[in-house]
């Protein structure tokens, strides 16, 4: 659907006061990915600038009920926990062949879906890179993906790859219902494209089984306004000649047409805007963001 109110100002969602502002890698050291994550993030420094920077967070170790008495952890365990994850992603980022070992690391001890979300606000960081998350149902029941959780509490876009993720990504997609975060998704869709590349902005039109006459009337209706706004946003993306852009409506339900485009053009990335949803929402529905994190098999860019 369209956005009520499309904004089309013309932006550059990365400025050149936000040169400074780094990208931050959400990392725990262990062998899983880092190579695609490590990657993604020179990818991300290249586009906006800014040095890039690690995170990491170990859960707190929780205390122990023994009889009638709760047993708290011996002191200092958590701050030794802390200490080995750090060796941890330091020994990563020593035998990667994308990683630096230079790169400053933090290690923080929470929630790590909050603790990620601060880092990244305190650090006024452009874009938060992570693994694409776990996809176990038990993961959706519990709300324990960490990647997903992390997409709904940062106020920073956030970068998820999987072990696929290409050394130059060159086929993106970008959900566009015309709201300023999926302009914004767009804009750092487009920074992140190899040259060569290739962006389509894909809007997705409500589908009805049954449509009445008043339903037809108004489609249609909604059908005219689409090739202004997709002119106007052309026009304001500013793409390289190098980067091919084009728009693209399909029919359906959002997220999965969205995906199903994605993988009829093999796209390297999925971006989308995500825009804020009650508890309620979340739990019984779901977001447009969460249904494609779910299932795509490609990366996922959220705004």
């Amino acid at each position: 659907m369209l956005n009520p109110q499309p904004d089309l100002t013309p932006h550059d969602p990365v400025t050149p006061g936000d040169r400074d502002r780094p990208v931050l890698i959400a990392c725990d050291g262990e062998p899983a990915s880092p190579e695609s994550l490590f990657n993604a993030a020179r990818l991300a420094a290249h586009a906006f600038g800014g040095g890039i920077e690690v995170v990491g967070v170990c859960l707190p170790t929780p205390a122990v009920t023994t009889g009638m008495e709760l047993m708290p952890p011996p002191n200092g365990y958590d701050e030794e926990r802390q200490a080995t994850m750090r060796e941890n992603i330091t020994r990563a980022l020593s035998v990667s062949a994308h990683g630096d070992r230079h790169w400053p690391v933090r290690v923080r001890c929470g929630t790590p879906p909050r603790e990620l979300a601060e880092e990244a606000a305190a650090r006024s960081a452009s874009l938060l890179v992570m693994g694409i998350g776990r996809h176990n149902p038990l993961d959706r029941l519990f709300g324990t993906e960490t990647t997903l959780s992390t997409m709904r509490e940062s106020p920073v876009p956030v970068l998820a790859v999987s072990a696929q993720f290409p050394a130059a990504p060159r086929r993106a997609v970008t959900g566009m219902d015309f709201s300023p975060a999926s302009v914004h998704a767009a804009h750092l869709a487009l920074q992140l494209l190899d040259a060569g590349g290739h962006l389509t902005l894909v809007h997705v039109r409500p589908k009805f089984e049954h449509p009445t006459a008043d339903w037809q009337e108004w489609d249609t209706e909604y059908g005219k306004t689409l090739p202004p706004l997709f002119e106007q946003l052309l026009e304001r993306l500013h793409a390289p000649s190098t980067i091919t852009v084009d728009t693209v409506t399909v029919r359906g339900d959002p997220a999965p047409a969205l995906i199903a485009y994605a993988q009829q053009v093999s796209a390297d990335l999925i971006a989308i805007g995500s825009q804020a949803h009650s508890l309620v929402e979340r739990l019984m529905v779901g977001s447009v963001a969460t249904r494609i994190l779910r299932t795509a098999q490609c990366a996922v860019l959220a705004v």
